[in-house]
């Protein structure tokens, strides 16, 4: 059953970077990203969410997705591409509502039969529908050149492949394997896989934390309960705080530098502030998923990472 991230995600993306074109690599099917940026609480963060271009179905539309390894699955999103169908009843012909799931948020949501979603190259056949979900886009606006945020492309896709992520770049691309070019490069550590979720090994202060790598939680360096925060940064109060909508909902979290340096093994990685929450929603998922933190892009803004599904292990390229 289809299960959504419960860390932030921006439910509604007006404004968004400029197009990137990039030169594709030998043997290497690249395709771009762009970052959205938005104010939160009076400040503005330039790298909140990946999105991606997208074509569903053979429908006419410029639309993107968001990219959201924290989440376990594909989805659409009903309100978003309702008025591209001639009825309600012409859309929900391509479901089949027999499947239906639920959130952890509580939103249901449909097995597609007929809503293949193109990703470059790659084609998703069976996103689901999230009912009640996106903005709805007005009849007069279907076809302009603004971009329609339709869905959101979670990890389920990339069962037994390797994703690579190039941040500097604003590119990734999807590999069948890890080569012998990729491994002279690529400097892994033995990461988990759950649940169509990615989870590395952080370590700080000479103790091993693990976290969940999820793009959709990209301000975020590393996101845990107040308790170990507080060992984290040495101090009691938080020195920052950011109210996120999390599906829907308003979520409070407080932050404060790390006052130790963050490794992936013997990497050390960028200065970081370490965040925390109260919300019951988020920190359930963390002890049902058996990890310590969320970790999102922060710590790898200037790293091309190597994500191998097979294999269980995690890269970053040197």
């Amino acid at each position: 059953m289809f299960q959504k991230s419960r860390w932030p995600f921006v439910a509604a993306l007006l404004l968004l970077c400029a197009a990137y074109s990039w030169p594709a690599a030998p043997g290497v099917a690249w395709f771009p990203f762009k970052w959205y940026g938005e104010k939160i609480d009076g400040k503005y963060f330039d790298k909140l969410a990946i999105c991606l271009p997208v074509r569903v179905q053979e429908l006419r539309g410029n639309f993107i997705a968001q990219f959201d390894l924290g989440s376990d699955a594909t989805v659409l999103y009903e309100e978003a591409l309702k008025n591209y169908f001639a009825s309600h009843r012409q859309l929900y012909a391509l479901l089949d509502t027999t499947q239906r799931g639920t959130t952890d948020s509580g939103n249901h949501n449909y097995a597609t039969r007929g809503l293949p979603l193109h990703l470059g190259n790659l084609v998703i056949a069976h996103p689901r529908l999230l009912a009640g979900q996106g903005d709805v886009v007005a009849p007069d606006s279907l076809y302009s050149a603004s971009e329609k945020l339709v869905g959101t492309i979670g990890a389920d896709f990339l069962k037994d492949k390797v994703l690579v992520i190039d941040f500097p770049g604003r590119r990734m691309a999807v590999l069948d394997s890890v080569d012998a070019a990729w491994r002279a490069r690529t400097t892994f550590v033995t990461a988990r896989v759950r649940e169509n979720r990615f989870q590395i090994p952080l370590t700080i202060n000479k103790h091993t934390y693990w976290a969940l790598f999820d793009t959709g939680s990209s301000l975020f360096a590393f996101n845990t309960d107040q308790v170990t925060w507080r060992g984290l940064v040495g101090r009691p109060v938080a020195t920052d705080s950011l109210h996120v909508n999390s599906w829907g909902k308003k979520v409070a979290f407080y932050g404060a530098p790390l006052r130790y340096d963050v490794y992936l093994d013997r990497t050390k990685l960028p200065k970081a502030t370490a965040w925390y929450t109260r919300d019951a929603r988020h920190l359930a998922f963390n002890k049902e998923a058996n990890i310590d933190a969320v970790t999102g892009n922060a710590l790898f803004f200037h790293s091309t990472v190597v994500l191998d599904f097979q294999h269980s292990r995690f890269g970053v390229v040197k």
